[in-house]
């Protein structure tokens, strides 16, 4: 009796952790540049620039929150999708300068954005994998994020010592769309 494996580094799972990957990478990048940048471009307050920058978290929550209550009958692909037009958007608003009530507006509906579009990867996930490799497939699935986590903000602080805030945003930009139409 054979016992081979079911693959699991198919080129979907592949594509979708890359795309997670982009996401939660800008969403810490930009977490740990907005605050600075908000002070010293905005002349935002402390206080002001802590809300700019947490106000994000609140929309990535109600982001997971309306995600899961409609994702099984629009369908995960098309969140997805949806999830990742409205990042992208939301990321080229960065790239106009605003003021602050502005900024605060753009950063939570870019946190929307995020929640929608990484509860998205996580079910598509979810639901490519095979069966007898599950969890196996998610722990996998799940370094995407850990990398994320550890590469965004060392990645936001070196680029704020090396390049302008609109550098950034713009890498942002292109990383999202890049994420944006892997997604297809």
């Amino acid at each position: 009796m054979s016992s081979k494996k079911e693959p699991l580094w198919t080129r979907n799972f592949v594509t979708i952790a890359i795309v997670n990957f982009i996401i939660i990478m800008i969403f810490y990048l930009l977490i740990v540049t907005i605050a600075p940048y908000a002070v010293k471009e905005l002349h935002a307050s402390t206080a002001q620039a802590g809300l700019i920058s947490g106000i994000y978290i609140v929309g990535a929550l109600i982001g997971r929150l309306l995600t899961g209550r409609v994702i099984q009958s629009v369908g995960s692909k098309k969140i997805l999708l949806i999830g990742l037009a409205l990042f992208v958007c939301t990321l080229l608003l960065y790239l106009i300068p605003a003021g602050i009530g502005a900024l605060l507006v753009i950063r939570l509906v870019n946190g929307i954005a995020v929640g929608i579009a990484s509860t998205a990867t996580g079910t598509i996930i979810a639901q490519i994998l095979p069966a007898t490799r599950k969890g196996e497939g998610i722990g996998y699935y799940s370094m995407s994020t850990t990398l994320a986590t550890a590469i965004g903000p060392f990645l936001g602080l070196m680029l704020a010592q090396h390049i302008s805030y609109f550098m950034i945003f713009m890498i942002c930009c292109g990383l999202g769309l890049f994420a944006f139409v892997a997604a297809f």
